[in-house]
């Protein structure tokens, strides 16, 4: 009887030897850091379009060219937002719809009657904006992003649609962000060939628009 007294004691022994062994061992797993949080949400900014401008530039080169060098077009109505990821700014998206009926001349030293044509031929031969209602960009990607404090310069890259053709265009970008709001500036080039547009030639040459269009933008957008 006592030799299965001591077997049983020495088996209990030996249980409370490995359970006094697995305790420390749990509470290091315990200790060990939790696994990083998921990656945080981007952030979404809207565009203030009240505040904001877009301009495109377009080169006269015809026999007119003394009077009107060249012609400023606003982009009356627009929208769009931008993603910026807290952890991975060079992830950040961008998205812009115009309506290209709200395209208008505002050269300051041109008659009404030259605007009326002006528009006419815009919008009817050039845009054909009853047939094509919306220019869109839409980023792919960020490149050389480079960022101090609240300022970052980058190139944003991405798809331009216009006249119902798209193409990739890579656009300078200077870009401030304070205080919830965020306000971007650059220019972007292209040609009007490259979207099967021709440039408007008129009045046996003496109207005639370069191809090369320059789009300059000042962006307000605020923190949605």
């Amino acid at each position: 009887m006592n030799g299965r007294l001591n077997r049983q004691l020495a088996v209990t022994a030996l249980a409370l030897l490995q359970l006094s062994a697995a305790i420390p061992a749990q509470r290091s797993r315990s200790a060990r850091p939790a696994k990083s949080a998921a990656k945080s949400a981007p952030r979404t900014f809207t565009i203030a379009a009240a505040q904001s401008e877009i301009i495109v530039l377009l080169t006269q080169e015809g026999l007119i060219s003394r009077l009107h060098p060249n012609h400023r077009v606003a982009v009356g109505s627009f929208s769009g937002s931008i993603e910026l990821p807290a952890d991975d700014e060079s992830r950040a998206s961008v998205t812009v719809e115009a309506a290209a009926r709200s395209l208008t001349n505002v050269d300051k030293d041109m008659s009404d009657f030259e605007r009326r044509g002006f528009q006419d031929v815009l919008h009817n031969s050039v845009l054909e904006s009853a047939r094509f209602p919306s220019i869109t960009f839409r980023s792919v990607s960020v490149t050389d992003l480079r960022r101090t404090a609240e300022n970052r310069t980058f190139t944003l890259n991405g798809d331009l649609t216009l006249r119902g053709v798209t193409r990739k265009v890579s656009i300078p970008v200077s870009l401030t962000l304070k205080n919830g709001q965020l306000r971007a500036t650059g220019e972007a080039k292209f040609r009007q060939t490259d979207f099967k547009m021709k440039p408007y030639t008129g009045v046996l040459g003496s109207i005639k628009i370069g191809d090369e269009v320059k789009v300059s933008f000042t962006i307000i957008a605020t923190a949605s």
